[in-house]
């Protein structure tokens, strides 16, 4: 498990860059033959995660990372979603 934190005062461009490592993260723990699973909803949780960790509440749980071996057999692992067309999804400007 990783936990990604923000210390105050950063703001919305940290936390972009926060996104930007946790997907290099999760692509890198790929590439090592790991899975990964991105868990915003520890976040309601933020207190007791810094408690546990020793944390002090300076820092904002913006997510955690669950990684190891995929069990390939367990159906919420096989579970795949239907993506849109980039035609709807993205709008290039020139």
């Amino acid at each position: 498990m990783a936990f990604i934190f923000l210390p105050e005062p950063f703001g919305l461009r940290e936390a972009a860059d926060c996104g930007m490592y946790a997907q290099s993260l999760m692509l890198a723990l790929t590439a090592e033959g790991l899975a990964s699973c991105p868990q915003t909803a520890l976040s309601f949780n933020a207190d007791l995660v810094r408690e546990v960790l020793g944390i002090g509440a300076e820092n904002k749980l913006l997510f955690g990372i669950s990684f190891g071996e995929e069990d390939t057999d367990a159906a919420v692992n096989n579970c795949r979603t239907q993506r849109d067309t980039s035609d709807n999804c993205l709008r290039f400007f020139s």
